[in-house]
This record gives C-alpha cells, structure tokens and sequence, in this order.
C-alpha cells in the first residue's frame, strides 16, 4: 500500500499484543532477566552484514534489509551504541517471521550458545562491551541468520530492553528482513490510463487564501535526523477519539480539555516494534504527555518544525489506530510558549489549530478545488501547496490495505500534467475544503494517475466503534511493515469492523494469522501492467507507492566504533543510490540497491488458523496466488492485495470447499 512517509532511521512504540499466541511470535527470553538504568539513549542503531565475502551492506532503521534467494551471505548483525552500559541480560530480541506457526516451528532458546532458532533463523542473545567503544558510547550487537528454506515473506526483528522491569523498545532498534518472491509471475489487474487531457485548474484555485492555514500544518521529525511526515495542529480531539481506547487517552472530565494540543497525523509514520509490552499506543503515559519517559526520552519525543521554526522534543506519541491509519501526537506544556512564538501569537491561550469538518458535499463540491499541504522529503522542510478535486468515479478504498472503519476518499490532479498531488514526507498532511477546514488525511500515492488517497476524517461521525475491548476475544491488527495482519473473534458479538469497505460481509471465527508476500516489480519477466508500474519513480505494492524508494539516514550510523556516513544528513533515493555509495559511505559499506527496488504482491500466506472450518482451510504456509468465487470459474483471479484477499476470505471461509477455491503456487491457475 502506498505510503507517503519518509522511512529511515525511524522511530516507534511497542505493540502490545495480548493473544493466547503471542509466545509464537516473539522470542522465549530466559526469566532472569535484571534492570538496568533508568535513564539511558539509544545513540545508534544499525543492521549489517559483516561476512568477508560478498558486498557489506548496511541497512539503518527504516531501510528494508532485501535478502535473495540465491546470495550466500544469510547473516545480517544488529549493532547498537547505547549512552548507558547494559548487561547482555537486559536486551531482549523478538522475531516475526514468514513461517507457519506450527509448534515445530517455534523459536527456541538454548542456554549453552545463548542463541534462539528453528529451522527457518537462528538470533544470538545480545552481546555487551563492558567498555565504551571509541567516543560511540557502549556497544552491544546480536546476529540474525536466516535459512536458506526460509519461506518468501518479510522478517522483523527488534531488539528490547528491560528497565525496571519494563521491557521498552526504542524506534531505531526495529528492523526487517525482505525475502521476494522470486518465482511467481504476476498478473496485475487492469490500471486505469491516465487523462492526457489538460484541464484547466478553476479560478477559484488561485482565490483561496490558506495563509493562516498553513501555519498550522507542521513537520515531524525525530531528533532532528529526517523527516518523518506531516501533521497539524488542532485543539479539538474529539471526532477521533472513538479511533482509542479509553485509556489511551486518559484525560480528566470534560472529554476534551481546551489548554491541551494535539497533532493528527498518520499512523504509518510509526512502525511496529515486534515485542510484547505495556508501552503499547501510549497507554505507558495514562494520558501524562509531560512526563519525561525514560529510558529513550528522544526515542518518544518528536521535533516539530512550526512555520519555518524547529521545535525540539515538542510533541509526544499519544495513540494510533494503524488498521485505521491515523495517529495523535499531544504537544508538550513546556513547549507551547515556542509554538506560540513559531505561529506569531503573543499568548499560547491563543493557539487555536485547525477545525475538522463534519461532511463532504460530494454533489455540490465534487469539482471544487481541495488544498493538499505537507512537507516534501526531498524540498528539505518546504511546505507545499497542491490542488486537486475529487475523484467520483471509483471507491479508492479496496486496493488499499486499509482495515479500519475509516473511509477514504481520491483526489485527483485539476491538470494531469501537474506537479504530483503527494511526494514522499506529505504523509499525515491534512486536505482542507474551500472553508479551509480539514476534510481528509494524505496517506497513499496511487500509481495509474497523478492521484492520492486520503483518510476521510468526516465519516468518524458515522462510527459506532473503532477498537476492540477485548483482543483476547476479539481483535484485528495489521502490521504494515512486515505485512501481517491478525484477526482474533473469540465471542459472537465480536465486530472488528469492515476495513473500511461499503460491502458487507460476515467476519471470520477463531484467530487467522495471513502475511502478505512481495515480490520485485521490475524484474525481467514482467507483465504489461506491472511494466506499467515501475515505468514511473516510485515504489508500488497493493497498487499503490510504498515510498522506501526514499530514505533519509543520518552520520550516526557507527560500525565497529566507526562513523560509516560522511555527511550529517543524506537524502537517498533510487536515482543517486550509486552517488552516495560512492562518496558518502565509508570503509567499504554501501545501501543495498534491492532495498529502494519497486515491489509488487505476490501472494499472501496464511500463517497460523484455529477455528471451527481448519479441516477445510489450505495447508499453513502455503503461497496463495489466486482466487475464485465459484468452482465454475474458469479461471482463478491473481491475490492483488492482502486486503482484497481477506475480504473475500470473509465472503467464502464458511463454505465446505473454499479450499478448492484457491489456488496455490505449483498449481494451474485455471481449469
């Protein structure tokens, strides 16, 4: 799916997951584990590849690590320089792979070599100098090695460490592994063509004056190293909070408290840690945004930029809905005097932020002009101004990987041949009506027009529930960094939502574990339409631009006690990957140009599945590459999306033969 953030050297919270199955996914760490110091940082963090032969890649924080079936060097070392010393004790690795959750295939710890493996991985328990290293701080490291026979499918890992009995993960300690698929052919659905007829953008495009607007849209960033996205200001929560938990927001009697300031953004912004703690969504604050969390106070503090002006550790990660996209970010008390003096205003009582509206006119306004605003990775913290209008023609909303109930909406360009309506960095950039009112939220590129999705915020008034109460009975989680999604119903009156899909369908029992499965887009044997699609600079994956083709790191990458950048800040994209290897990466080390390669889905694996129909669901692990609504069809239709697979898992896992409605790779995908 297409996401429009900057991902490198990211950031995040830890997911708490609370399934009866959650050992299956994480590593078995022994119980002996100690506390360290409360107060500690994380200076670096890098993921390499340190066998002598082959090319020494590196791979910092937001920078897939992309693993080929065919390369020899399988074993990729996770090193870190932490402000603090750290016993080797405190840091605990987690591991989500693309295996089947088979008991047999369950990692396990053997306390000899202090190493967890099965038959797909094998993770060392991490290892700690006991002396600083260089000026770098004080090192520890852990090596990931991956089988040969390790399934299609993308591996996360992250490294967490105890303190105070509380195990934390900072952003920059999560990474992933993706290994393509390779073999698959695939076969896209039709793309639209693209307009090639200019329309001239309306007289009221030049009329509409967003100045005041524009002040309060702002840039997040994590201590000051790249951009992450964009955001804006509000003062008013209410419309979003049904997307939280209650306690995710604890926040005293009135709901909504006026001297508080949030900023809305999207939720992809943040990847996923893959350890199982209490610092899930923010509910470790209870709602106390002007603590100071510790350990890896920066890890959960983000830079704004406010009208041109960069606002150190002003706001804090407050909740997200990933199903949904949307995240909450609340600034800091202590930093409202400088957002006020960034915005030009005298007194923080006097910062008002942007108002939500509550509905589109579709039939009144669907050719009036709508404001896209956000900060462009490349233009270096420049916020932009695009136009579009509404697209009224399609639902955007079943090429996506949306799974919460928010719906979305399309613009498309006013003139095709305009500049692109959304580049990487505009992620989280609100889209304001003529009134200048936020309707919608950026958070995908399209690729068959120059197009974008957004989140429609107006249709929060419409929702009965967002979140479940309950995750051991019934949940719904998708992972978009790994590509995992799990659902969890348990109890009938379980409602984990539609995905966002005006269709309606009956949901699923028991739990379901499926990943998503990429494959390279532009590889020698491509179709049409997959031609089609890496024609253009973008990444593509569900249809859509997964922006890794950009990355920004920064000269904190250290190896071995070495800084391996030369430059304080690098912008990297596909086209001056061979520049930065050549002149900004030190000691041999390079960016591994499969890691900024266009994707496309292949297929997706059901993972685990317990319920009522197991007997009839396909073999685990098994690559799903096509399916069919009857067994009458000729011919079965290629899985395009892990979403669109999933919801017409929902239209026939009741049936007694949806198995033979599938069809797997080796089989012939017709009859």
């Amino acid at each position: 799916m297409a996401k429009l953030a900057t991902f490198a050297f990211t950031k995040l919270v830890v997911v708490a997951l609370t399934l009866p199955t959650a050992a299956a996914f994480a590593t078995n760490f022994p119980e002996s584990v100690k506390d360290g110091p409360a107060e500690v940082e994380l200076l670096s963090s890098v993921m390499w590849q340190p066998l002598s032969y082959g090319e020494k890649y590196i791979y910092p924080p937001g920078i897939p690590a992309v693993l080929r079936a065919r390369e020899a060097n399988r074993s990729f070392r996770i090193e870190q320089y932490f402000s603090e010393q750290l016993t080797s004790e405190m840091l605990v690795p987690h591991v989500s792979g693309t295996w089947s959750r088979h008991a047999e295939n369950e990692l396990v710890y053997d306390a000899p070599s202090r190493r967890w493996s099965n038959r797909f991985v094998e993770i060392t328990s991490p290892r700690c100098d006991r002396a600083s290293v260089a000026d770098y701080g004080y090192r520890c490291v852990a090596d990931i090695t991956v089988s040969e026979d390790t399934p299609a499918g993308t591996i996360g890992v992250s490294i967490g460490v105890t303190i105070e009995g509380v195990e934390f993960t900072h952003p920059n300690s999560i990474f992933w592994i993706i290994l393509p698929e390779e073999e698959v052919g695939y076969v896209a659905k039709r793309l639209e063509q693209a307009k090639r007829v200019a329309v001239p953008a309306p007289s009221e495009v030049q009329e509409m004056d967003v100045t005041e607007v524009r002040k309060n849209v702002v840039r997040i960033t994590l201590g000051g190293n790249f951009s992450l996205g964009t955001g804006f200001l509000t003062r008013n929560i209410e419309p979003v909070r049904k997307l939280f938990k209650p306690e995710v927001i604890a926040v005293p009697t009135p709901p909504v408290r006026e001297d508080r300031l949030y900023v809305v953004t999207a939720a992809h912004l943040f990847p996923v840690a893959y350890s199982y703690g209490p610092m899930s969504d923010g509910e470790w604050q209870q709602g106390n945004t002007d603590s100071e969390p510790t350990p890896f106070r920066s890890g959960y503090q983000y830079d704004l930029d406010v009208n041109g002006e960069r606002i150190e550790q002003a706001a804090t990660l407050l909740a997200r809905n990933v199903e949904s996209d949307l995240a909450l970010l609340s600034v800091r008390v202590a930093a409202l005097p400088a957002v006020a003096r960034a915005l030009g205003l005298s007194d923080e009582s006097d910062i008002h932020g942007l108002v939500m509206a509550d509905s589109i006119d579709v039939e009144n306004e669907g050719d009036a002009p709508k404001v896209i605003l956000g900060y462009p990775a490349e233009l270096g913290g420049t916020l932009v101004q695009r136009v579009g209008k509404l697209a009224r023609s399609e639902y955007p909303t079943d090429d996506t990987s949306n799974f919460g109930p928010l719906d979305k909406f399309k613009l498309e360009a006013m003139d095709p041949f305009a500049t692109d309506l959304a580049e990487p960095g505009m992620s989280g950039g609100p889209i304001l009506d003529e009134r200048g009112h936020v309707i919608g939220l950026t958070v995908e590129r399209p690729n068959d027009t120059n197009s974008l999705i957004a989140l429609d915020l107006t249709s929060l008034e419409r929702l009965e529930q967002g979140y479940a109460l309950d995750e051991k009975s019934c949940m719904l989680r998708f992972n978009p960094f790994d590509r995992i999604l799990t659902l969890v119903k348990r109890d009938l009156a379980c409602d984990y939502g539609r995905f966002g899909s005006p269709r309606g369908f009956t949901s699923l029992t028991g739990e379901w574990t499926i990943q998503e499965v990429l494959g390279f887009a532009d590889g020698p044997e491509q179709s049409p339409a997959a031609k089609l699609m890496s024609s253009g600079r973008h990444e593509y994956t569900n249809g859509h631009a997964i922006i890794n083709g950009h990355a920004i790191i920064n000269g904190h990458a250290i190896i071995n006690g070495h800084a391996i950048i030369r430059s304080t800040v690098v912008v990297v994209n596909r086209d001056n990957i061979e520049e930065v290897n050549a002149e900004e990466l030190r000691n041999g080390f390079k960016l591994n140009p499969d890691s900024f390669r266009n994707f496309l889905p292949k297929g997706v694996r059901i993972l685990s599945h317990e319920g009522n129909d197991v007997a009839s669901a396909p073999p685990l692990g098994q690559l799903i590459i096509g399916t069919r609504e009857k067994m009458s069809d000729p011919k079965f239709i290629p899985v395009y999306s892990i979403r669109e697979f999933v919801i017409w898992l929902h239209r026939n896992a009741g049936q007694e033969n949806y198995a033979q409605l599938i069809c797997l790779h080796g089989d012939r995908c017709s009859r």
